[in-house]
């Protein structure tokens, strides 16, 4: 995974963090196929919205979590997170000190290290391990873990994007 966008126009970037100027089109042929092959799957607010920068993200978040041995449904907790939070956008910017696709604080770590994809979906698990621990959270939806991993002020948002967040899960599974 790439650390935030240094500017250059490296089209194996992968998550890159967005700015104002940054393209959709310096994501990979893979990125693209994805985004159009999902596009086609999703019914909620990701439904026709994929992009190469979208999936790139999407790929990630799954990656992390396969790296880290969790299961299907640890990433699709995450998903649904980075959909209702960015939808799927690696934002260098948010509330207040907020950034990245989980719009983590900065009490997180650095902007440079919440804009990497691998390390913020790392930290996400270590709280979602750490609220839910021995992988208890496959005792509760998904909506309801991720919002008590996130502590948003908006809690019932997560359960909405569930559904899409396992198809794009199952996608890059």
């Amino acid at each position: 995974m790439a650390a935030a966008d240094d500017g250059s126009d490296n089209s194996e970037k992968g998550c890159a963090a967005l700015s104002s100027d940054d393209s959709a089109d310096v994501y990979t042929d893979a990125d693209k196929k994805a985004a159009k092959d999902l596009n086609g799957k999703l019914s909620d607010d990701m439904a026709g919205h994929m992009d190469g920068h979208r999936a790139s993200c999407a790929r990630g978040v799954v990656e992390t979590a396969k790296e880290r041995g969790l299961d299907e449904k640890a990433a699709s907790i995450a998903m649904a997170t980075v959909i209702v939070e960015t939808h799927l956008e690696n934002l260098t910017g948010g509330d207040r000190d907020s950034v990245g696709l989980y719009q983590q604080r900065d009490h997180y770590g650095s902007a440079e290290s919440r804009l990497d994809v691998a390390w913020a979906t790392d930290a996400f698990f270590d709280e979602l391990e750490n609220v839910y621990p021995n992988e208890s959270w496959n005792d509760a939806s998904i909506g309801v873990v991720a919002q008590d991993v996130q502590r948003s002020a908006y809690p019932d948002r997560y359960g909405y994007q569930a559904d899409d967040a396992k198809v794009i899960v199952d996608y890059f599974w």
